[in-house]
């Protein structure tokens, strides 16, 4: 596993969140992952981000337990980061939490005689777990339950409760150069009681915001530290729970979030979102998969997305992705109505490889036997999926079985030359899903290209045919003999844009691409194909490919980055350690068998999942460096294993410099 959103990101669940007097916004979010399988805990957990780079904080399960602290890695990182660290042989019987400042990243824990203790890092990704240093407050007082901690004027405000009357306390923590806190006060938070620890945010220089429950329901109330004055306490949207309320700022806004536990025995999640001068009335739960016994923790990530993590009914931590728009209507939310008058050559779109190889439904050719899912499938979600995930352009090989047009992938256009062919998703299906999709989503636009016709199989008039009588007139976007460099993307909205390999039907609708240096087709993609399982040829290859083009491009061209691990020709030929073939020569067989058990070769899928995770911090290290530029840069991010991963990183890109 990796620490970014390419590795766990197979599907979203959207909902939809109320925010007050903006229009209603989509909020997409995934399945939770257990992202460190080996640790448990019986108290919330907290995760932040610090300089792009993650953190995660924990007791061990028990009356009192060891305190962790682990570095995950940042979120383009190649490789997954687990430096899981236990500070010295502190304890706790409550939460620890982290809390960042312009210098410093803290680890804030209350020891089993009710002290604050905490550990200052001592690098971008390593703390200083030996050294434990110890908050001094007048009197001495014995904290209990949790802490929670914020940053307001250059000072860390921590939040928790102080004896048994349910008086909630807080303090400003002034810290030195070397980062230790010195002698702090800590005061009582007079006519507000709770049964759990409060959350605090941070509203502004001199405005500061807790969470927290009580009998009558959840509550929040600010203060001024200047003046040490509190407004008076509003409810928090109608709900009760028994676990301290989580707030926290998201996406970089003024919008705050605020998540709970169900009351008593009720373990499901709830959020309720508003901008911070507004009282949050309408609430929401997650999906009945989400279930806590403890608080949330929530972190930035971008502008559009926050990490919320949390600890499961079995003890274990989990994390999923929240996004702020619903991929299902990128498009929409983030090229319309600003980015409406540019073309496609100014934007960049995610598409789909070998798109309709989602499922091995058929197969076909002299060595069809040969053929099996780890040989073909390149794509974990079907056509209708992937649209809603946001994948953009498909690229479709199609021929004949059964007595219909199906989806296919095979080695060579004509199956009886080829190693074989496997068929996936049947054509019609593909063809209702982009019908169903464009009727619902007014503003999206697709790109369908067709290649590696085979006559024997299906006749191209034939697959014209078929996309005319299923799609009509209407969907299919009419060029009108425009160059591709002149269509505005407001043109395009609601339509899908056909393309043929060398073949155009003017009256069906569908026009010409190629791939080539130079073409005179309609659509020319410009690309590299790599032809190797070896992730470091990829990256030479794709590299060579950009500076080749740093001069700039032709009117026809869209560049596509084409970011395929492709199987070596002796790991296409096995079968997935189940290799049986009557046809074929036992010894041949017995080699194939061995073979796969000795070199241990991989799918496509695995091979992609593992080249993936290389596309985006080498895209933005091309860019870095100049290899990409205004002249040459992508407009189609072409992979398989295509889902919501690569729709982000498309997004990213669209806002980024080099596309305005």
């Amino acid at each position: 596993m990796k620490f970014f959103r390419s590795a766990f990101l197979p599907a979203c669940v959207f909902i939809l969140v109320n925010v007050g007097t903006l229009r209603a916004q989509n909020l997409s979010l995934t399945p939770p992952l257990n992202f460190l399988p080996a640790a448990r805990t019986d108290k919330a957990i907290d995760i932040t981000n610090f300089k792009g780079r993650y953190f995660v904080t924990w007791k061990e399960a028990g009356g009192a337990g060891v305190i962790h602290v682990c570095y995950l890695g940042k979120q383009y990182d190649t490789q997954f980061s687990q430096h899981d660290v236990i500070v010295g042989t502190e304890t706790s019987a409550f939460s620890p939490v982290l809390r960042i400042t312009d210098k410093h990243i803290y680890v804030f824990w209350i020891s089993t005689d009710g002290a604050l203790k905490y550990i200052i890092n001592n690098s971008d990704t390593t703390f200083n777990t030996q050294a434990v240093n110890t908050v001094s407050f007048d009197g001495a007082p014995k904290l209990k339950l949790g802490i929670t901690a914020t940053l307001i004027s250059g000072k860390v405000m921590i939040a928790s409760h102080a004896d048994n009357k349910n008086n909630m306390v807080i303090a400003l923590l002034d810290a030195g150069d070397d980062g230790i806190f010195k002698p702090a006060v800590l005061e009582t938070i007079a006519n507000k009681r709770s049964g759990d620890y409060p959350f605090i945010v941070t509203l502004s220089n001199n405005r500061a915001r807790i969470c927290y429950t009580n009998d009558d329901g959840m509550f929040y109330a600010d203060y001024n530290p200047r003046d040490k004055t509190w407004t008076k306490r509003t409810a928090v949207e109608k709900s009760k729970t028994k676990v301290a309320p989580a707030v926290y700022h998201a996406f970089n806004t003024t919008r705050l979030f605020y998540m709970w536990k169900g009351y008593k025995k009720d373990n499901l999640i709830y959020y309720a979102s508003e901008v911070e001068q507004n009282q949050p009335v309408n609430g929401y739960k997650l999906p009945d998969y989400f279930k806590t016994l403890y608080p949330v923790s929530i972190c930035n990530v971008d502008a559009k997305k926050f990490i919320m993590a949390f600890v499961g009914e079995d003890q274990k931590l989990y994390l999923s992705y929240f996004a702020n728009y619903d991929p299902a209507s990128w498009m929409e939310d983030t090229l319309f109505p600003a980015k409406g008058n540019l073309t496609l050559k100014d934007i960049v779109i995610p598409g789909a490889h070998d798109a309709g190889m989602s499922a091995l439904n058929g197969t076909g050719g002299i060595h069809g036997n040969s053929i099996n899912p780890c040989n073909t499938l390149t794509q974990k979600l079907n056509i209708g999926k992937q649209l809603n995930a946001g994948i953009r352009m498909f690229d479709l090989r199609v021929g004949a079985f059964k007595n219909s047009i199906y989806t296919k992938h095979s080695s060579s256009d004509c199956m009886e030359d080829a190693m074989g062919g496997g068929y996936g998703e049947q054509f019609k299906d593909v063809l209702d899903s982009v019908k169903t999709f464009l009727d619902r989503h007014k503003k999206e636009f697709l790109i369908i290209t067709l290649s590696h016709f085979c006559p024997k199989e299906v006749s191209a008039d034939h697959v014209a045919d078929t996309i005319f009588s299923v799609l009509g007139k209407d969907r299919i976007f009419n060029n009108q003999l425009n160059s591709i460099d002149h269509i505005k993307l407001n043109d395009l909205a609601g339509k899908v844009i056909i393309t043929f390999e060398q073949y155009a039907n003017s009256q069906k609708l569908i026009d010409s691409n190629s791939m080539a240096d130079k073409s005179k087709t309609f659509l020319n993609f410009r690309r590299a194909y790599a032809a190797t399982n070896q992730i470091d040829k990829l990256l030479a290859r794709e590299e060579s490919f950009f500076r080749s083009m740093k001069d700039g491009i032709n009117k026809n061209d869209l560049v596509r980055l084409d970011w395929q691990l492709t199987q070596s020709s002796e790991e296409a030929a096995l079968i997935c350690n189940a290799f049986e073939d009557e046809n074929v020569n036992p010894v041949v067989n017995g080699l194939m068998l061995l073979t796969n058990g000795v070199k241990k070769n991989q799918s496509i899928i695995n091979l992609a999942q593992f080249g993936n995770r290389y596309l985006p911090p080498k895209v933005n290290a091309w860019i870095n460096n100049g290899t990409i530029n205004k002249n040459n840069k992508p407009n189609v991010l072409y992979v398989d294993v295509a889902s919501a991963w690569i729709t982000d990183y498309c997004i990213e890109l669209n806002g980024s410099t080099l596309y305005n």
